[in-house]
């Protein structure tokens, strides 16, 4: 297994009124983009288990430099037909991004699921 990563860079609207109003607009616009990574952070090895659409929200924006933090939460799913229930759960992510004049750039690696097998 090899390492994943994410790249992706987000162009600031400047005609909205601060920093980070810009940033809040462009990562919330880019929300399905960050699906993969999510998945990768929530992945439980069940196949029924589904990141839920349109469920990010932005809890946090730490600008230091050209570092930029946001923290998000996100909900993810599992359906267990057998029982006809799902199964909601939130979890809290960092995303990492350099700001670069008018974007944001990210390239956040994450690591290869372990699996063990008993």
């Amino acid at each position: 297994m090899s390492e994943q990563s994410l790249s992706l860079e987000l162009v600031l609207n400047r005609s909205l009124p601060d920093r980070e109003t810009q940033i809040h607009t462009a990562v919330k616009a880019a929300e399905q983009q960050f699906q993969p990574l999510f998945y990768e952070l929530a992945w439980t090895d069940d196949p029924h288990m589904t990141i839920v659409p349109d469920s990010m929200k932005i809890k946090d924006i730490a600008i230091e430099g050209a570092k930029v933090t946001v923290t998000v939460d996100f909900r993810w799913s599992v359906f267990q037909a057998c029982l006809i229930v799902e199964h909601l759960t939130e979890n809290e992510a960092k995303l990492q991004f350099e700001l670069s004049g008018d974007s944001l750039i990210m390239n956040q690696a994450f690591p290869p699921r372990w699996r063990y097998d008993h």
